[in-house]
């Protein structure tokens, strides 16, 4: 339990989220208004969103966007490994540069995907 603390603290910095860490329950509002809900799970949620789905939505996404972002760091590092322990190997080579393209591709394609979800959806709350 201690552990899953722990990850979920580092997690959340990582996404830029706020919170309160209690020792007896994780305490979150979502929506604000009339439509606000109170979850145990701490999700991220801004309290601003037009409605408790949305705002839910919102933090899903942010999370989401921090686990990219992992991931992708260590994709590439994995890429950098296998460049260096190829000793010369064409085939390794080849594999660790399709990476290092992989990762470029994905990363140009979530970016082009967050600034068109920014563009659609008005009043800049995913941010």
């Amino acid at each position: 339990m201690r552990r899953l603390k722990y990850l979920y603290l580092s997690l959340a910095l990582i996404a830029g989220t706020t919170f309160a860490l209690t020792s007896t329950a994780f305490a979150d509002t979502c929506g604000s208004g009339d439509q606000a809900i109170q979850t145990s799970i701490e999700f991220g949620c801004t309290g601003n969103g037009p409605s408790a789905i949305a705002d839910l939505l919102f933090a899903i996404i942010r999370f989401l966007t921090a686990g990219v972002g992992i991931v992708l760091i260590v994709s590439t590092i994995v890429a950098g490994i296998q460049y260096t322990t190829s000793r010369g190997d064409p085939n390794l080579v080849a594999k660790s540069k399709d990476r290092l393209r992989a990762n470029a591709i994905a990363l140009l394609f979530f970016i082009f995907g967050f600034a068109l979800l920014n563009y659609i959806v008005p009043g800049q709350i995913l941010q």
